[in-house]
């Protein structure tokens, strides 16, 4: 091997900089390192090898005479040997600013599977260095004690389970939780650990009763299937307990009058949920992905450019989401809201990042996405108005009329039906167009978001009550018939009108 970095040394100075060292140089330089090892092993053996031996390790490091030369020459100088070590501390650097650093897995971090491996370990060493094992008889009760302990310690586990989901039942009530919250933790504890007992079980059989070593292969293989196990489930049960938090977070905060409105809750937390759902259900693959051993940077790059890709195809997908999180940010419509958007009316009974439903008053159910919405038109936002167009004839008094649909309206708002509904007095705006056979008088009540409908119906009906009370002409299209003359000036006779009794009469003349 080449020492021509050494001869390299001698004349240039520690200025060079990391680029300076290429990999040639970099391995010739781990070479010489690894041959003064060698001479300093060799010049400790006894004096009457020691030429044999530097000669033995020369010739294993492929060095000749030549180079041994050199290399004492080198090790003489000051200078060159000064020159040598600031060459190799740049070798140094550059390795550890190129190599990138092992990813810290979370298994790693607190090494479970292998206290989980070794524990396991531990445990049936008892067993296998006894000699009650040694008969066919002492393997099958063996057997049948592994297989009582897996079932008790299963049972044990379900039980720990109940318990403490009846315990956090205290917890659930006092912050208004719903009943199932955390149920799927404990549910993630029932299956997890039936898993874990099985494989555990399953190892066991291989060490004690086949008498596979915990170094033979088959049982390598069943001990990494558990250490794997192991690891995903606890990165499960990190996302697990992550997803129950928020959740819980989010019901006790809408639980709390003074914090969100009821339907504002109803209308965020979907997309919210949604939002988290996704982000952790990808975190959580990355680092399962990564606990199997997977280098996920190149699925991060490629998931980039199949979004691009997805991002052009598939533009009116984006602009939903866009449009919907817009939409929703500037709380335009709530769940519950009556709404008309894109030429369609009803009751907004469900909201995602890409479409909203609307239920009309029909039943149907529309589902319109957020990129065919341009306007929007909130019929029941905060409060409403119900609009009266009332006509009488021309010969009633206005103030009369006025008046009545006045104490009309106090007869409303005292009454315990509707008196909540109504937010204000009636308005009358007076009298808005002098029509072919009426005078129309408008006027408003102002009431809650959703109720001013039902309190328009109910007005409308004591209105037409209260005018025929007092006489007051609510005026409708009247239709005269013509029946038309001879030549002689003589009209036709009337045809015959059916009586009430069913029979035919005509009307007398004089």
């Amino acid at each position: 091997m080449s020492l021509n970095i050494l001869a390299a040394a001698r004349t240039e100075h520690t200025t060079h900089t990391r680029a300076d060292i290429n990999l040639t140089a970099s391995s010739r330089i781990l070479a010489v390192i690894m041959l003064l090892i060698s001479c300093a092993m060799a010049a400790h053996s006894s004096s009457a090898n020691t030429a044999a031996g530097i000669a033995s390790e020369t010739s294993e490091a492929g060095a000749s005479a030549q180079d041994l030369n050199e290399l004492i020459d080198l090790l003489e100088n000051a200078d060159a040997r000064e020159a040598f070590l600031e060459k190799v501390r740049h070798l140094e650097q550059a390795r550890e600013a190129v190599e990138p650093a092992d990813p810290l897995e979370l298994s790693q971090a607190i090494e479970l599977d292998q206290r989980v491996g070794e524990f396991i370990n531990e445990h049936l060493a008892l067993v296998t260095n006894s000699e009650f094992r040694a008969g066919r008889l002492g393997r099958l009760a063996l057997v049948f004690l592994l297989t009582l302990s897996a079932a008790v310690l299963a049972y044990l586990n379900a039980w720990v389970s109940r318990i403490l989901d009846r315990k956090l039942g205290i917890l659930r009530n006092r912050l208004q939780l719903a009943d199932v919250r955390f149920h799927s933790v404990f549910n993630w504890q029932r299956y997890s650990g039936f898993l874990l007992i099985s494989i555990s079980w399953l190892y066991a059989l291989l060490v004690v009763v086949f008498d596979q070593a915990p170094g033979s292969p088959a049982s390598k293989i069943v001990m990494a299937i558990l250490q794997t196990t192991v690891a995903v489930l606890l990165v499960a049960l990190v996302f697990l307990l992550i997803w129950e938090t928020i959740n819980a977070s989010l019901e006790s905060l809408t639980q709390r009058k003074d914090a969100l409105s009821s339907r504002r809750a109803k209308t965020l937390l979907p997309v919210v949920r949604n939002i988290i759902t996704f982000v952790l259900m990808v975190l959580s693959a990355l680092v399962i992905l990564s606990e199997l051993g997977i280098d996920v940077v190149p699925l991060l790059a490629g998931a980039g450019v199949v979004g691009i890709a997805v991002g052009f195809g598939a533009q009116k997908l984006v602009q939903d989401f866009i449009t919907g999180f817009t939409i929703i940010l500037e709380d335009l419509l709530q769940i519950g809201d009556v709404v008309s958007v894109a030429d369609r009316q009803g009751v907004v009974t469900h909201i995602s990042m890409r479409k909203l439903e609307l239920r009309s008053l029909e039943g149907t159910v529309h589902t319109v996405p957020f990129s065919a919405i341009e306007i929007v038109d909130n019929l029941t936002k905060d409060f409403s108005y119900y609009m009266f167009n009332l006509g009488v004839a021309y010969r009633e008094n206005i103030d009369e009329v006025i008046k009545c649909l006045l104490e009309l309206d106090e007869e409303m708002r005292a009454s315990e039906a509707y008196g909540e509904s109504i937010l204000e007095p009636l308005e009358v705006l007076g009298v808005d167009e002098f029509a072919d056979s009426a005078v129309i008088i408008k006027a408003r009540t102002k009431t809650r978001g959703r109720d001013k409908w039902r309190v328009g119906r109910e007005f409308n009906r004591r209105i037409k009550y209260a005018f025929d009370e007092r006489g007051i002409e609510i005026p409708f299209p009247h239709q005269t018939l013509y029946f038309g003359v001879d030549k002689d000036g003589n009209a036709p006779p009337m045809p015959p009108v059916r009586d009430t009794n069913g029979a035919y009469a005509r009307e007398q003349s004089d």
